[in-house]
């Protein structure tokens, strides 16, 4: 494992802690990422909205409990409904002043580590920016947090390492001196076939292509959910009156009139050419079936602590890696992309239930993390 200068040990962590700090504490979990609302009132700069008031004070609830806080900063569609264009000169320089005085603001409350928004090679992460308008934003995020905490653990992340991603990076490597670290999600074995080896790969690729320590600042397996196959996509796409996934691309629109309301709300946020693209991605939900899979775990409770007790196991040891935060502590009781309360895809990657007890998978990570 590689240890970063600003923390001096081992990053261990999960996405979206709640109440249970005991019980957080007693899996050896010391950090927890978040995202942080926006901080101010519809074009109002300064005036402070009750969720992100909400939010500092269990920043700092959490950090006089030891559990410190990793900031998944403001994305795009947030600076455009603060009333700014996050593509243009004017709205860059409010996002770098907004990651400014929120970083100032947030140290005060205990907080110690920023990612500078999330997976932006995601479309309904980036939206309304393209791949193209990505890399200024996240260089006016670095500024602006560097500016306001420079002792702040700060870097930023993607969804594999692609070749657009490769792009964003070459763009934003003159900043990388105020960076700490490259954040790297995976999902192997659920969202694409695979297996814990597969995860060490996407972290080699992405120290290969940045040269920074590597933060794991997603990953998990879902301990719920069968696989689909390729022909109950397609008979899907039959059931809403189209007689092949390629016919959709010749009418998006009458497609995203046949799925649920919440996806389709997502799918018009990105550019029309993307439209049908975006919409057929949400296939797994569409199922409530997972695109990939493990040879080795199911996903089942069982399955799911034993993937995470192997994974880990890997991930601790390789030598480029600061730190892993688990996605996530609990299961919610709805797909927060869906609103389907049946949906795998966003309702089974906790290490706990809904009501923050234990399953398996606890097992697994308070060992491994025990070892940092």
């Amino acid at each position: 494992m590689h240890i970063l200068p600003k923390e001096g040990r081992f990053i261990a962590g999960v996405c979206h802690a709640r109440e249970k700090l005991d019980c957080i504490a007693a899996a050896n979990i010391r950090w927890n990422r978040e995202d942080v609302p926006f901080p101010f009132q519809p074009g109002k700069f300064g005036e402070l909205t009750p969720a992100y008031i909400a939010y500092r004070d269990k920043v700092r609830r959490y950090a006089a409990r030891g559990l410190n806080t990793m900031c998944v900063t403001p994305y795009p569609k947030a600076f455009a409904q603060f009333g700014v264009d996050p593509a243009s000169a004017e709205g860059l320089a409010v996002v770098e002043e907004t990651l400014r005085w929120m970083a100032a603001d947030l140290k005060a409350a205990g907080l110690r580590g920023y990612q500078i928004t999330n997976e932006l090679n995601v479309f309904h992460f980036r939206v309304p920016l393209t791949m193209e308008q990505v890399p200024a934003f996240l260089i006016a995020g670095i500024r602006g947090v560097h500016a306001g905490d420079p002792d702040a653990i700060l870097g930023y992340n993607s969804a594999g390492v692609g070749p657009e991603v490769q792009a964003m990076i070459e763009q934003v490597r003159p900043y990388h001196d105020l960076v700490d670290y490259m954040g790297v999600d995976s999902y192997r074995g659920t969202w694409s076939d695979g297996e814990p080896d597969d995860i060490l790969g996407e972290i080699d690729a992405t120290y290969n292509a940045v040269g920074l320590p590597v933060l794991v600042q997603e990953f998990g397996f879902s301990s719920a959910g069968e696989i689909y196959t390729p022909e109950e996509a397609l008979a899907y796409v039959r059931s809403t009156g189209f007689d092949s996934l390629e016919a959709v691309y010749e009418n998006p629109e009458a497609f995203l009139e046949r799925i649920p309301y919440a996806l389709a709300k997502r799918v018009l946020e990105s550019p029309r050419q993307e439209w049908a693209k975006n919409a057929l991605g949400y296939m797994p939900h569409l199922l409530r079936k997972w695109p990939g899979g493990s040879k080795k775990y199911r996903h089942t409770a069982e399955g799911q602590a034993a993937f995470l007790d192997e994974a880990l196991g890997k991930i601790l040891a390789h030598p480029h890696v600061c730190g892993a935060f688990v996605y996530s502590w609990s299961d919610p009781d709805v797909c927060f992309n869906c609103r389907y309360p049946n949906c795998p895809c966003e309702t089974a990657w906790g290490i706990t239930t809904p009501d923050e007890e234990p399953k398996p998978a606890y097992y697994a990570v308070q060992k491994h993390f025990a070892t940092v």
